[in-house]
């Protein structure tokens, strides 16, 4: 007795050619909109982990651990570092009452700070960023107090004499912008002469009490939404 033999069904070569074309427009949609969620995604990251980290050490600072807190940003070529540093209420009278230059970064007093980030205390943090851009272009910093007294901005790239000028810049430190790479200048985009071609900023800003805000810029609308 024979077995009857099967019959064995392929694909034609028009039939994978339609399934690979297919494959292909699919891949050309899908593609673009995927890296524009994925470069969506890791700004905005960046730019609530920027947030927490001025909450937090607003926090530490009104609930009375620090006495004198600071926010600062350092900015190289690779890099971004963005790091908080506190001065426990008991130091205040001898590390910032007595000091000339309150907000000192961590580069000029190292030993100023009775915590700092990256030292593995909860209440201070430490974050560096890779992908992202930032408004500013050397190490920069701003202070907090409770009352609002203390409230201060250092910035290592303006070393001019002009002691009116420094004061007044010091007062006006009150948000960082956050941009994606792709943005050649990361700025205001209320205050740029041209559009950000369709590049994702955010801003996260403060005031001398806390109050910390994160929003992200609507090209379209051309507003702020709070996030």
């Amino acid at each position: 007795m024979h077995s009857t033999p099967k019959k064995i069904k392929g694909f034609t070569i028009l039939e994978v050619i339609i399934v690979l074309s297919l494959v292909g427009i699919i891949s050309a949609i899908g593609i673009p909109n995927f890296n524009s969620w994925n470069k969506s995604r890791i700004v905005k990251g960046e730019a609530e982990r920027v947030r927490d980290l001025v909450t937090s050490i607003n926090s530490q600072v009104q609930r009375g651990l620090y006495g004198f807190g600071q926010f600062e940003v350092d900015v190289s070529d690779e890099v971004i570092i963005f790091s908080t540093q506190g001065i426990l209420m008991g130091n205040m009278v001898t590390k910032v009452l007595t000091e000339a230059q309150k907000c000192k970064t961590t580069q000029e007093g190292p030993d100023y700070w009775d915590h700092f980030g990256g030292t593995g205390i909860s209440e201070v943090r430490f974050h560096e960023s890779f992908d992202i851009k930032v408004d500013v272009s050397d190490r920069v910093a701003v202070c907090f107090s409770k009352d609002g007294s203390l409230f201060g901005f250092t910035d290592e790239s303006n070393t001019g004499d002009d002691d009116d000028a420094s004061e007044e810049r010091s007062f006006s430190f009150e948000n960082i912008f956050i941009c994606s790479r792709d943005i050649e200048t990361c700025q205001n985009p209320e205050e740029a002469e041209e559009p950000s071609d369709g590049g994702i900023i955010y801003v996260v800003s403060w005031s001398r009490f806390g109050n910390v805000k994160l929003e992200k810029w609507n090209g379209v609308s051309e507003e702020w939404i709070v996030q």
